[in-house]
């Protein structure tokens, strides 16, 4: 196995803000940095002085050197655009930031993204990676005909650790900062009957093999196998976004998001809380609505006698003849109607719509599965009043789970990353085909050489002046903990 180690250290400088997160700078500890002060380590943690300049070119081919920036903050990372998990999570902390930026993003803080990849990551390709992970900044690299040989001292200058793996491991997989051995691709598991080298190969998954057989017609992952190739058809009619939406409403009308809400006497609900006691049933209501109102007397009854067995809530927030329900009206809903079980406010107003349903009150759905076993499913859903011998049929003949396979659970566990945006769309894609078994690829990546990149996270705050002033490692760090630095560096 050829491996360069090459120690590298990063230069990233933070952001100021005038958003909701200034309250931070108020705090007792409000004049002290939370992350390292690079005055208080080490060179090879945090170099001093003044940040080496570099000249590389972004994603446009533009050049760009540390000299554009001179009297702003500038935040400098350091992702590559194949890596499918910490880099996009790192990308998406960084957006979050300049978000919260407001108009000193781009005036007084700018961000930088250097790539620890340059061989693969041409400008066309960060360009992709940029759009589908919506960073607006520079992403920066090399093009000449050695870029990894350019790129070597740039890492040294800002202590940044990378690692090439030729091989990585075994084409299947990469090296990931604070997991053991290597993350390996879906379909594929490290190979624990090597007892020396196991942690560093990725064989094939046997039992995902036998699992990745073809899917009924008719089935969910089916259906989602005709969107992919619908895509794949399209020659770019139909978008990467518009393809997971589509199969983000397939998954939502039989699989629930998770939600958090706020229900009444100011409590948070969140849907772990209820997706664990087999069976769940949610009435979405309207304060004015009569027939709801009426529903009362037949739900207590219900809840009375099943609340072993079944947890109901009653979630509100929606529109009904223009007039969109609060919190304040729904409080006063269930302390007027004496209710037993959660009122919960869905402030978005958009749970109803997930479950594929139009704004009719009261509408019902009823899930049955637990997170430990696996994801809840819906098995019936209705619209109307319903008495208390009708909830009981609806609960006695209920329709059964359907059979999960385990490339279904594991495209509902990315899918909630997809939709934090931690994974882009491109990736998105590209792991839920991996994991079906369908077999599409984008001509650009076609002749491109698999190997793995590991590197040390660092994240650099470099103030005005230009010079090294707070250092962040590892995963440790929120786009909220920076800001405060950064702030700091405002004054």
């Amino acid at each position: 196995m050829l491996r360069n180690f090459i120690s590298v250290s990063i230069l990233c400088s933070l952001l100021l803000t005038t958003g909701c997160l200034d309250a931070l700078t108020n705090s007792g500890n409000s004049g002290k940095f939370w992350g390292e002060d690079c005055e208080d380590v080490s060179e090879e943690v945090c170099p001093s002085g003044q940040a080496p300049d570099f000249s590389l070119v972004d994603q446009t081919g533009a050049p760009v050197n540390l000299t554009l920036y001179e009297g702003k903050v500038v935040v400098v990372s350091f992702v590559y655009t194949y890596c499918p998990d910490v880099c996009p999570a790192l990308t998406y902390q960084l957006r979050k930031l300049s978000e919260e930026l407001g108009d000193d993003y781009g005036e007084s803080v700018e961000f930088i993204t250097i790539t620890v990849d340059p061989v693969r990551d041409t400008p066309e390709r960060l360009a992709s990676f940029a759009e589908n992970n919506k960073a607006d900044w520079r992403f920066l690299t090399s093009v000449s005909n050695d870029s990894f040989g350019d790129m070597v001292s740039i890492w040294a200058d800002y202590r940044v650790y990378v690692d090439i793996d030729e091989e990585a491991c075994s084409g299947n997989g990469h090296y990931m900062e604070g997991y053991d051995g290597c993350h390996c691709n879906p379909g594929f598991m490290q190979d624990s009957n090597d007892t020396y080298f196991g942690k560093d190969v990725c064989i094939v998954d046997p039992n995902y093999s036998n699992l990745n057989v073809t899917f009924d017609q008719g089935s969910l992952e089916y259906d989602l196998i005709l969107a992919l190739e619908q895509f794949n058809e399209a020659g770019g009619v139909v978008t990467e976004e518009f393809t997971l939406q589509t199969i983000d409403t397939y998954l939502s009308q039989t699989f629930p998001s998770s939600w958090t809400l706020q229900g009444t006497g100011d409590q948070s609900h969140k849907s772990r809380d209820y997706y664990n006691n087999n069976l769940t049933l949610i009435e979405f209501f309207h304060t004015d609505c009569s027939v709801c109102n009426a529903q009362i007397p037949a739900l207590k009854e219900f809840h009375s006698n099943f609340s072993e067995q079944v947890d109901v809530i009653s979630i509100g927030g929606y529109s009904l003849s223009g007039n969109i329900d609060n919190m304040s009206k729904i409080e006063t809903f269930a302390s007027e109607h004496n209710v037993s079980w959660p009122y919960l406010y869905d402030e978005d107003g958009t749970m109803m719509s997930s479950f594929g349903l139009e704004l009719r009150y009261p509408s019902w759905v009823l899930l049955e599965g637990n997170l430990s076993s696996g994801p809840p499913q819906v098995v019936d859903s209705f619209v109307g009043r319903e008495s208390y011998h009708d909830l009981v049929h609806r609960i006695e003949n209920r329709s059964s789970p359907i059979n999960v396979s385990e490339q279904l659970v594991q495209v509902l566990d990315y899918f909630g990353h997809w939709r934090q945006d931690h994974i882009s769309d491109n990736e998105m894609l590209s792991i839920i085909s991996d994991l079906l078994g369908y077999e599409f690829e984008q001509e650009s990546d076609k002749e491109i050489k698999n190997y793995g990149v590991s590197h040390s996270n660092k994240l650099y705050l470099i103030d005005k002046e230009g010079n090294f002033r707070v250092v962040w490692r590892g995963l440790e760090w929120t786009y909220a903990s920076v800001y405060h630095d950064v702030q700091l560096l405002l004054l």
